[in-house]
Formats: structure tokens, sequence, C-alpha cells
């Protein structure tokens, strides 16, 4: 299953089941990349009814400028800001 949206684009979807499992797999390729400079990961937004199909995460961090140096390996997992 794939997420997201050309850009440009605004699409509501019925809640699909497969994204709680997608948002807690997103998570762990995050803290894999940011390691124990992420404190925390959120998954922000209400996808109860009906949703756009993306997961939309906050990140708290220690320092943003740390998270900078990860902005590489992000772009090659497809993460955007």
């Amino acid at each position: 299953m794939s997420l997201g949206l050309n850009r440009g684009t605004v699409q509501l979807e019925p809640r699909d089941e497969r994204w709680n499992g997608l948002a807690v797999q997103t998570f762990k390729i995050l803290k894999s990349i940011l390691g124990d400079d992420a404190i925390d990961i959120q998954h922000i937004r209400s996808t109860a009814i009906k949703a756009k199909p993306i997961i939309d995460v906050a990140v708290g961090v220690t320092d943003f400028e740390r998270i900078v140096s990860h902005n590489e390996q992000l772009q090659k997992e497809s993460f955007t800001a």
C-alpha cells in the first residue's frame, strides 16, 4: 500500500486500518535514522473517519541543527518537511 498524493491534490479516502501499521513502521524508520536526536515521535491529525492518505508526523528533537544533518538520509526514505 502506498500513501501520498501528488502536490496540489486534495483527496479524502475512507479510513483504512492499515494506516496504523504504516504509522508504526514509519516511526521505526524515523527512529533508526534520527536515533537519540529524536526524543518523541507522534502521529498527528485525525484519521478516524475520512482523511487524506498521508501520515502526518511530529518529531520532538534535542537540537534542530542535529536533525538537519539527517536531511539527506530522510529524503532518501521519502520523508518531506
